[in-house]
């Protein structure tokens, strides 16, 4: 049975994997943030902390744990019976900003399992330039306090996956059914999804074939 489509953009429930045909990075936070991770190809991605709050870091324990991919991996409880009050976000909201020189070519949260292409079609159709693309996947991290603060060695660390994203695939998925076809099985046999504010559809039929549409 072919991947479901939209198995890329949830969290892993393991520890996440390198891909097929990616290239590991795993490196130490010794320097501080911001962070910079070479990548290949020209390009690199900074690890970036935008919280503003240089106070709260001055007086909290370098040892402490700021963030880490771990909470992303953990099951998550039971929602409780009542919502809970109100409160700031917990979450500090790390980031990667993927760079071709000293251009950007987009930004990446830090979320455990997480694959993105930097760029997208956007800009570069904007703009006429032909950037290189690649995909990025964000393994796993780990970040203390001490590392927000400055450098030195606290036991922080980053490991990513990336590619090149601008070269053509030698596997290719079922060819696409006529809408008409499709809307005129049964219900039982049709699958129908909708993601994003782009209205991206995936159809399926429940059939021996298992065919597949994208629009």
């Amino acid at each position: 049975m072919p991947q479901f489509p939209i198995d890329r953009y949830l969290l892993p429930e393991t520890p996440v994997e390198v891909p097929d045909g990616f290239t590991e990075v795993r490196q130490s936070l010794t320097a501080g943030l911001p962070h910079r991770v070479e990548l290949g190809a020209g390009v690199h991605a900074v690890l970036i902390l935008p919280t503003g709050l240089a106070r709260q870091w001055l007086h909290t324990d370098p040892l402490a744990v700021v963030s880490t991919s771990a909470d992303d991996l953990v099951p998550r409880p039971a929602p409780p019976a009542a919502p809970p009050p109100p409160a700031l976000v917990g979450r500090v909201p790390l980031r990667l900003v993927v760079r071709q020189g000293t251009r950007i070519l987009g930004s990446v949260p830090l979320a455990a399992g997480l694959r993105r292409v930097c760029p997208d079609a956007g800009p570069a159709v904007a703009t006429g330039a032909a950037p290189i693309a690649v995909e990025v996947v964000v393994l796993g991290w780990l970040l203390h306090a001490g590392t927000v603060r400055g450098s030195g060695d606290y036991g922080s660390s980053i490991a990513l996956a990336w590619r090149r994203a601008d070269r053509a695939v030698d596997q290719f998925g079922p060819p696409p059914i006529n809408e008409f076809v499709w809307r005129r099985r049964p219900p039982a046999q049709r699958v129908e999804s909708e993601l994003g504010p782009g209205r991206l559809r995936y159809r399926y039929l429940l059939d021996k074939k298992l065919r597949r549409v994208l629009r």
